[in-house]
């Protein structure tokens, strides 16, 4: 029986929303509601496994007080006075944008950090659930939905979602390849069935929005939209129209670059660390990260190297046995119908060539199993290149999400297969779906009590707090670093400035050269050494022997003061006027 297309829309977006309400569910388990309170801020200063989310809060105050320029992603108000981009904080350039168009609306502290990540489990989840539903067009609303939340849950509950939440919040957006996974997966389903796909603008909207939440989606986004451009060409016989969709996504996602800064705005991007910052062949069934979780209750950890930290790409033992049985019962069935399984290879050949693609970049030219290496030599201009994504084992979460499909179709299929009586067959595959993802909550559970706890720590004294700094932006305009700073003070020195309304020479982009700012601190330096200031400039260092210096000069002088708080040494000119 044909469904109308109306009831099929309905459908589809009720079972989007019984995932998006599973990835919900999950975000208030681990996290509770604190971090939604828009005016607090302490959490983040607190810092969340390392001092990622400082920087990512430090770039959106420092880019909210900027001024408004060509490209619209300049920060003038860092690295001053040459500036950065914000898509080199990884601030999420465009959510920044969004906020920064009603800076005049918000209150003096305003941070969207939860009700972002908040809104990546939800989006998720939808994906997870649309992903884990497609293709099934029959049986009843009671089961069809509780296999989308099934399937939106164990979406939601990925280690490597709950592993960049608040850790690296732009890198938890990873419904973005979930969605052009679906909607390549759709558009490949239409054109073999003869129908005309009705998706082809996401291939252009999805790299557009990709380039700016983070650069390192958007290789995964394109290569969906290349595999869509591929099967106009295999199924349709449109090699044109292909090639023309994909170049509709390039050209999006280069204006996207450009806007965001990305491209074009001059900073030179580093290329470095491409093989060391890789993923190990253990990562699968590695339950180590950082900050020291218990990521599985039944796996140990394993060796690997120190720099394969942000390698991390753990299953989840429910998803590992959902996987591992899925392989076991395809190896069965192909000695059973071998016919079925070559026209699986036929149909899935393009993504599975993506998705070697994907782990062999992500594994690196130097293979690593454990503590084991292996090191083949590449050279040198392909290793500058592959380094501007030298974290090279986020690549591999496409691949995962893949394993994770392949495991929930096959188990989808083989009850179907294993018991003709439709409705007997969705409730098995429910009923397993279900043993799978309680396994994988109950896997995850350790690390789930440990994350929530952190949120209920009291926030640790800090500079971005001290009552001494409270006013620096009462009658100055800059915050100059007048010597190179502790790396682990520059990011709340940034904060600081930022939320006092002040510009500064202190760099936090992950990315480029800033010779302009960097002269400016030693100028600086020499200024107040020879007993000169600005008025309207704060100063400060983290050198203790320089800052004996500026007290044996400045002692007597009333236009002064001098203070020390949280590590770090204040000299601050009386305000003119």
């Amino acid at each position: 029986m044909t469904i109308p297309q109306h009831k099929n829309r309905i459908r589809t977006l009720a079972a989007a929303l019984a995932g998006a309400a599973a990835g919900v569910a999950v975000f208030f388990w681990l996290y509770g509601a604190m971090t939604l309170d828009v005016t607090s801020d302490a959490w983040i200063l607190n810092g969340y496994d390392e001092t990622d989310i400082l920087q990512h809060y430090a770039g959106w105050v420092l880019f909210r007080n900027s001024h408004w320029a060509l490209p619209p992603g300049l920060c003038d108000t860092l690295a001053w006075p040459q500036g950065t981009m914000v898509a080199y904080t990884d601030s999420l350039p465009w959510v920044s944008m969004a906020f920064k168009l009603l800076r005049g609306a918000l209150p003096s502290i305003f941070q969207w950090f939860g009700w972002y990540t908040l809104f990546c489990f939800a989006m998720q989840g939808a994906a997870g659930a649309l992903l884990c539903t497609r293709g099934a067009k029959s049986g009843g609303w009671g089961s069809r939905l509780a296999f989308a939340a099934l399937g939106g849950l164990l979406f939601a509950c990925l280690p490597t979602l709950w592993e960049r939440a608040f850790r690296h919040v732009a890198l938890a957006s990873q419904y973005l390849f979930l969605f052009a996974l679906y909607f390549y997966l759709e558009y490949r389903a239409a054109l073999a069935q003869g129908r005309r796909p009705r998706w082809g603008w996401v291939f252009v909207a999805l790299p557009f929005a990709a380039v700016g939440i983070h650069p390192y989606f958007l290789p995964p986004v394109m290569l969906c939209t290349l595999l869509a451009g591929i099967e106009l060409w295999r199924a349709a016989k449109r090699p044109l129209a292909g090639a023309g969709l994909f170049g509709g996504g390039l050209l999006a996602a280069l204006a996207g670059a450009w806007l965001t800064g990305a491209v074009g705005s001059g900073v030179a991007v580093s290329r470095y660390g491409y093989g060391e910052i890789s993923m190990n062949l253990n990562a699968l069934f590695n339950p180590s990260s950082r900050g020291g979780y218990t990521w599985s209750r039944l796996l140990p950890q394993q060796a690997q190297n120190p720099s394969q930290y942000d390698g991390f790409n753990y299953l989840g033992l429910g998803v590992l046995a959902l996987v591992a049985s899925a392989l076991l019962y395809s190896i069965w069935r192909t000695a059973r119908r071998p016919a079925d399984t070559a026209a699986w290879w036929r149909r899935n050949g393009p993504l599975f060539a993506a998705c070697a693609f994907l782990t062999l970049f992500a594994v690196t030219n130097n293979i690593t199993f454990g503590s084991w290496t292996l090191s083949i030599p590449i050279p040198q201009a392909l290793t500058d290149l592959c380094g501007i994504f030298r974290s090279s084992g986020r690549m591999f979460y496409l691949v995962a999400a893949c394993m994770v499909l392949f495991g929930v179709y096959t188990l989808r299929g083989a009850c179907a297969w294993s018991h003709p009586a439709a409705g007997r067959g969705r409730a098995l595959a429910c009923g397993l779906l279900a043993v799978v993802c309680a396994v994988q909550l109950w896997d995850l559970s350790a690390v789930a009590a440990q994350k929530r706890a952190l949120f209920d720590q009291e926030p640790a004294p800090n500079v971005v707090t001290a009552a001494e700094t409270q006013t620096l932006g009462a009658g100055h305009t800059r915050l100059l670093a007048a010597s190179p700073l502790r790396e682990d003070r520059t990011r709340r020195l940034a904060i600081l400035a930022g939320k006092q309304g002040l510009a500064t020479n202190i760099s936090i982009a992950v990315s480029g050269q800033y010779p302009a700012a960097e002269a400016l601190a030693l100028q600086a330096g020499e200024q107040l050494l020879a007993g000169q200031y600005d008025p309207e400039t704060v100063y400060v260092t983290t050198d203790g022997a320089q800052y004996e210096q500026w007290q044996s000069i400045y002692a007597g002088d009333p236009g002064v003061t001098l203070f020390v708080t949280d590590s770090c040494y204040f000299l601050v000119p009386q305000a003119a006027g």
